[in-house]
């Protein structure tokens, strides 16, 4: 269906600062940032704001939980973290990722905030889609080949939902990216960067030239696999 795949970037617990320089790496238009680890949320705020304004008006941030919020305390955060992507001249936050751990919760969340919702930990196994889909727990789906048992089990997936996927890694070396770029490519609507660029974490890989976004995207991908 297309012949590059628009990534994001990712942007740890880091100060503010570097936060702004992580955002843009590789070329990209669109920041992934970690929130609800061992820092306030004025702090994570603060780095949210951050990287709003070195992504500039056009850029997008969209936040990662990880389910590490009840959902009162989810309600609360995400009205100052959208707030502090307006503050760095941003259209506010384009959705969070697993703000909380159960689909029940990720329902009841939905009801009560303006920001999308994507499930990714709620998703791990092909017949998990269904239950959140049902739940009416997720505006998006974040889809991971390897737990999902390959590119064609996403497929089906995406065949039987109306609604916009994410392609993102599970940390796998270059070799389980080009799936995921393989399935990327051929979902019919890829209306969000995707969570690809993870290479760029890995210390060493399997292939000779790492997976890795340039121009904010990654093309199709020949892999020198290592003997």
């Amino acid at each position: 269906m297309r012949d590059t795949v628009p990534v994001n970037s990712i942007v740890p617990e880091v100060p503010a600062g570097r936060a702004a320089q992580l955002a843009t790496a590789g070329g990209c238009t669109t920041a992934k940032v970690k929130v609800a680890g061992t820092v306030s949320l004025r702090d994570d705020a603060r780095r949210v704001e951050a990287v709003a304004v070195a992504l500039g008006p056009g850029g997008r941030v969209r936040v990662d939980a990880n389910g590490a919020w009840d959902v009162d305390t989810a309600v609360k955060a995400l009205t100052e973290l959208d707030a502090a992507a307006r503050a760095g001249g941003g259209a506010g936050l384009e959705y969070v990722e697993q703000p909380c751990r159960t689909v029940e919760e990720l329902a009841e969340l939905r009801r009560r905030t303006r920001v999308l919702i994507a499930a990714d930990e709620s998703v791990r196994l092909p017949g998990d889609a269904d239950a959140v889909m049902r739940a009416g727990a997720a505006d998006i789906l974040v889809l991971k080949v390897a737990p999902m048992g390959g590119v064609a089990a996403c497929l089906r997936v995406v065949e039987r939902y109306d609604v916009p996927i994410v392609v993102s890694s599970a940390m796998e070396s270059s070799v389980g990216l080009a799936a995921g770029v393989a399935l990327a490519r051929a979902v019919p609507e890829l209306p969000f960067a995707c969570g690809l660029g993870t290479g760029a974490l890995l210390a060493t890989d399997t292939v000779r030239e790492t997976i890795v976004p340039r121009g904010g995207v990654i093309g199709p991908v020949t892999l020198d696999v290592i003997a």
